[in-house]
């Protein structure tokens, strides 16, 4: 690429030059070096922040998923792994306003490295900028009712890649037996489902989690008790 453009710069200079017009061409043939030079030097440095933004997102996306600690249940079934994060809203309260904090001082760090944008970016998608997750006011508000927050995160069994062509619903049963339906949402981040809650009764609930990938659907089953 240098080579190249150092060649350019010999032809332009060769078919321009005159005897008499020696100090204007010098001025000419050092600006248009100047001018190359920063060119050719600044492509290897964008490349590298667009690949640094990109690392940053995986990253960030697994961050997220670590801060919301141990799984409450996980289960392969029918090759679709589940892992699933239920807790109570204040917990989920407590972990979201540690992410922002975590975030912001990650956007301050950046941001003298002309990545802020991108790290904006990651926080509207990991839901904690203006889009929230791509959600309208209602659902986030419906995220964050009820009682608990339940988190659901679909992969395939066998190439562990996140799943994120479905939708997923569960099936609550109280310890006095009553029933009721919910349906878990997603935003931007489509492998990621989640909704609000709640588990008014103490003692024993039973969940049915469903998948529905494409045409099939993808059911597993778990316990949680409220002490």
């Amino acid at each position: 690429m240098v080579k190249h453009v150092l060649s350019l710069y010999y032809s332009y200079s060769t078919a321009n030059y005159k005897p008499k017009q020696k100090g204007l061409i010098m001025k000419t043939k050092i600006a248009f070096l100047s001018i190359v030079l920063t060119i050719v030097f600044s492509l290897p440095m964008f490349g590298q922040q667009t690949e640094a933004g990109k690392s940053k997102t995986g990253m960030k996306h697994h961050e997220m998923m670590s801060m919301m600690g141990k799984t409450t249940f996980e289960a392969t079934s029918q090759g679709v792994h589940f892992k699933i994060w239920l807790t109570t809203q204040e917990e989920n309260k407590k972990m979201m306003a540690e992410r922002n904090e975590s975030m912001d001082k990650d956007m301050k760090m950046d941001k003298d490295m002309g990545m802020d944008k991108d790290m904006k970016m990651d926080k509207d998608m990991m839901g904690m900028g203006e889009k929230g997750m791509g959600m309208d006011k209602d659902t986030r508000l419906a995220m964050m009712a009820g009682t608990h927050h339940i988190a659901l995160l679909l992969t395939d069994a066998s190439s562990g890649k996140e799943i994120t062509n479905a939708s997923a619903s569960i099936l609550i049963v109280s310890p006095s037996k009553k029933d009721a339906s919910v349906e878990l949402r997603t935003g931007m981040m489509k492998d990621h489902f989640g909704a609000g809650i709640t588990l008014a009764e103490k003692g024993e609930y039973q969940f049915t989690v469903n998948a529905k990938i494409g045409t099939d659907t993808k059911t597993t089953q778990f316990k949680y008790t409220v002490k």
